[in-house]
């Protein structure tokens, strides 16, 4: 790691993916939206006591590994993650928020 740079890539990382996250802390249905190191996570308002398995299978339907915990989802993308893939990442949670909210 030390040799590698690889903490100084990844507080790099975690700044670029935290600053493309500004629309999905956002979002109307997020809640206590919270970053540590290389790991975010936040809380959706959602009743639904499916959510979790709800917002895992559309995610999977958009080539995301996501799966919340209850009504918690986290993020911990690999360190050799791209703008592209973070990306990627925020689009696809926030269309997958977007569905959720319009689908009972």
């Amino acid at each position: 790691f030390e040799q590698d740079g690889v903490l100084a890539s990844n507080r790099g990382k975690s700044a670029a993916f935290t600053r493309r996250c500004a629309p999905l802390a956002e979002h109307p249905q997020v809640r206590n939206f919270r970053n540590q190191g290389m790991i975010w996570a936040f809380d959706v308002a959602d009743e639904n006591p499916l959510f979790a398995r709800r917002f895992y299978q559309r995610a999977l339907a958009r080539g995301l590994l996501l799966r919340p915990l209850g009504n918690t989802v986290y993020f911990m993308p690999p360190y050799v993650i791209d703008p592209g893939h973070m990306d990627l990442i925020v689009e696809g949670t926030l269309a997958i928020l977007d569905d959720l909210q319009q689908t009972p």
